[in-house]
Parts: structure tokens; C-alpha cells; sequence
């Protein structure tokens, strides 16, 4: 049987081979790809198939929402790990709603990605369990999993005007033009009442965002 074929998406060479190195103790697993750039991923699945890509969600210059949706309408099948070291009831739950097959926080045990990636290669999902207990209470609705109510591009703003950067730097980051990003920004501000980069780092910091 061919091994399943996997792609691992992050921005730390370390990171990327130690996941490696973690699934070499699976035969039926072959990583075809380590790489921190979008492009390259879907350069690259528009001329494989992919079984599985395992992606940290705060890349920088890459949306690791909107990568995901690329990703699944070239290939709609291929399975989706999130990765994350940022707050996991926010990123799990974004990432249920997005469409992903599983989450892991990096600051578990490295051992929790190898056992997601044999759960999602034998076709289940891999969630933190008090995010699935959340969101199969009869009175969740979607958009609740988390309290926040910013979009994911808007979080992804949020965190690089957190991290200093200025409008045409984001821009040119999420290919996007200055309009678009101070539009963002003024949504942003106004949806969090917030009236400074101050109290938005603040706002950040407290939801685990940076």
C-alpha cells in the first residue's frame, strides 16, 4: 500500500523536523513537504495528491483560514491539522467552524500530533476534548465557541497591528491593499471598543493571541 502522503507547514526548520522525525516511526507515512510558504503547498497540490497537511495557523504572511479553504478546493479531501502555541478553546474552536479535521496545541506533548495524524488518516478528527464538550451542548450555536467577535481575518489583522506592524506593512504581508486593512482596522476597534494599538495589545494578550 502507498504511504500516506503529508505536508507540514511551519514557520521553525527545528519544528518542522522534529514532526518529521516524529512520523518516521510510521511506515505508512511519507512527509513529501516541510515548507513555511503557501505558495509552494499549493504549487504543490495542484500537481500531487495530499493526504494530509499539517499547518500552524499564525505563519506569518499567511492566513492559515483562507490557506485552508485553497487548500480544500484543490484538493477537498485532503485532511487538515491545525497547529497552534496561541490560546487553544479560540484556535480549536475557529478551527472546527473552518472546516478543519483537528487541532493541536503546541504546548502539549509532541506525541499528541502523531497520534491526531493516525486519527485523521484513519478518517476521525482530533479536538481538544472540552472544545467538542462545548460545542455539542444543545444551546451552543456557531460563532459562540468562542467569545470573540472578530472574523479570522480580522484576528489576523489584529495580531499583526499587535505586533507593531503598520497598514501597508499587513498589506503587503496578506497581499491585500491599505483600503482594505484600515477598513479591518476600523472594524476591528470598533468591535472590541477600543480606541488604541495600547488597549488592543492589551485585548490580545488576554485572549492568548500573541
Amino acid at each position: 500500500m502507498k504511504p500516506a502522503s503529508v505536508i507540514i507547514m511551519d514557520e521553525h526548520p527545528i519544528v518542522r523536523m522534529s514532526i518529521e522525525v516524529l512520523l518516521q516511526k510510521n511506515k505508512a507515512i511519507s512527509v513529501v513537504l516541510k515548507t513555511d510558504d503557501g505558495r509552494e503547498v499549493i504549487d504543490y497540490m495542484r500537481a500531487h495528491p495530499v493526504d494530509l497537511v499539517i499547518l500552524d495557523i499564525e505563519l506569518p504572511g499567511v492566513d492559515g483560514f483562507t490557506l485552508l479553504k485553497r487548500i480544500k478546493s484543490i484538493q477537498e479531501s485532503t485532511k487538515i491539522l491545525f497547529l497552534s502555541s496561541k490560546s487553544e478553546r479560540f484556535y480549536a474552536g475557529r478551527a472546527i467552524q473552518a472546516g478543519a479535521n483537528g487541532f493541536v496545541s503546541k504546548r502539549k506533548e509532541q506525541e499528541d500530533i502523531y497520534n491526531a495524524v493516525e486519527m485523521l488518516l484513519s478518517g476521525y478528527s482530533f479536538f481538544p476534548s472540552d472544545t467538542l464538550h462545548f460545542i455539542s451542548q444543545p444551546n451552543a450555536r456557531k460563532g459562540t465557541v468562542d467569545d470573540m467577535p472578530l472574523s479570522n481575518r480580522e484576528v489576523t489583522v489584529l495580531r499583526y497591528l499587535a505586533n507593531g506592524l503598520s497598514n501597508k506593512e499587513i498589506a503587503e504581508q496578506l497581499l491585500l491593499s491599505n483600503k482594505t486593512i484600515s477598513a479591518h482596522k476600523t472594524n476591528i476597534f470598533s468591535k472590541l471598543h477600543v480606541t488604541s494599538i495600547v488597549e488592543l495589545i492589551d485585548y490580545a494578550r488576554a485572549k492568548e493571541l500573541l
